[in-house]
């Protein structure tokens, strides 16, 4: 029997135009990859779609067939279940790949072992897609969590954590729940962006009053189980020390790695130290503001009042303590803030008093990566 460096997971349900774009781009642009359809539950032409498929891939292909639409979750989670690769990969059937897409996440797994989620650059339509445009350079950072249309999950991660919550809402809380259980397992969750992937918003099923007390449930079950996420404003004058501020900002990592959010408004002296740093793109929860070098109070109030506006409502922390703030501010000590931190990571993802393997701050926060491909062989199996 031949062997795959990765399987592609496709659950589907119904829509065969989009299933059927979905499966040329993945059959043209990851030959290497092994295909697991799962169909769950869908209408004779879409079934009929998914055997022919199967049918001409040969060994490429494995299909799955569940005789009732079980939802989206419990079909990755068979699916999961099933995969032999030692990287395995999500797609929604309304997803569209592209040459290149696939061989960045690949790498950098292959290359970094805690990494255990990763997603490409997602493209909401194709209306915003750079298709054609050659193969650019790719981004790496970290991320608080993956996305349906397209993840990167290491197989040595389900093996070891099992599959996503069925009980929960099925996207963006079920996602969060992951991410979460990946890093108190010692894996991170990233993003490889280079060659764009195309995806439409899916079609939320039910009710609105059901989905509404489904996520309702969602929330409450994610915050007990790893906190409540919040926003933080962290101020860091210009004369700070540029050693200090690398060292906060491990801190920072470590946060927004348990899903919190940050705006950090630096002194303009302290950009350039900040940048040459990689600091910036330590996280996509960490965004850096630089402030003028006159009237810091008026922009440190203005980028409030943004937030206000957007509907957070950040917690101020003074990143250094014991310096004068501007205007006379009141900030909370970041002390304070530390101790937080430090209480909820070893409370909810230190197991068994072991260290996290990822709690530290990595020194590579944004790299490139070339081309590169991986080679396999096709194999086909049909599962009733």
């Amino acid at each position: 029997m031949a062997s795959f460096s990765v399987d592609i997971l496709v659950p589907v349900w119904n829509r065969p135009v989009e299933t059927r774009n979905c499966l040329v781009s993945l059959v043209e642009s990851t030959p290497e990859a092994r295909l697991i359809l799962i169909d769950n539950g869908s209408d004779r032409e879409t079934e009929r779609l998914l055997e022919e498929f199967a049918e001409r891939l040969g060994e490429r292909a494995l299909l799955m067939r569940n005789d009732i639409t079980c939802g989206f979750v419990p079909a990755v989670n068979r699916g999961l279940s099933r995969a032999e690769a030692p990287f395995v990969v999500i797609v929604r059937n309304t997803t569209v790949v592209a040459p290149g897409w696939l061989e960045p996440l690949v790498k950098l797994a292959a290359a970094r072992s805690e990494i255990g989620l990763a997603v490409p650059l997602l493209v909401l339509d194709a209306a915003t897609s750079r298709r054609g445009r050659g193969k650019p350079d790719v981004t790496v950072t970290e991320v608080s969590y993956g996305s349906f249309a397209a993840m990167l999950i290491r197989r040595s991660l389900f093996e070891r954590i099992g599959g996503f919550d069925e009980e929960l809402d099925g996207d963006l809380l079920c996602l969060r729940d992951y991410s979460r259980r990946a890093l108190a397992g010692g894996y991170l969750t990233l993003a490889a962006e280079g060659v764009p992937v195309v995806f439409r918003d899916e079609v939320l099923l039910g009710s609105p009053a059901r989905r509404r007390e489904l996520v309702s449930a969602s929330v409450a079950t994610v915050d007990a189980r790893w906190g409540r996420e919040a926003s933080f404003l962290i101020y860091f004058p210009a004369e700070a020390d540029p050693e200090v501020v690398r060292a906060r900002f491990g801190v920072l990592l470590r946060a927004a790695r348990m899903g919190h959010r940050f705006t950090v408004a630096i002194g303009c002296k302290l950009r350039r130290a900040v940048s040459a740093a990689g600091l910036g793109s330590l996280h996509r929860s960490i965004a850096v503001e630089e402030l003028p070098r006159f009237f810091a109070p008026s922009a440190l109030r203005r980028i409030a009042d943004r937030c206000a506006a957007e509907g957070i409502d950040p917690v101020w922390v003074a990143g250094i303590d014991g310096v004068d703030l501007p205007g006379g501010m009141s900030f909370r000590p970041f002390a304070s803030f530390e101790g937080e931190v430090d209480a909820r990571e070893e409370e909810l993802y230190r197991r068994e008093g072991e260290q996290n393997p990822v709690t530290a701050p990595a020194d590579c926060v944004t790299v490139t990566i070339s081309d590169g491909t991986s080679q396999g062989d096709e194999r086909k199996e049909v599962a009733q």
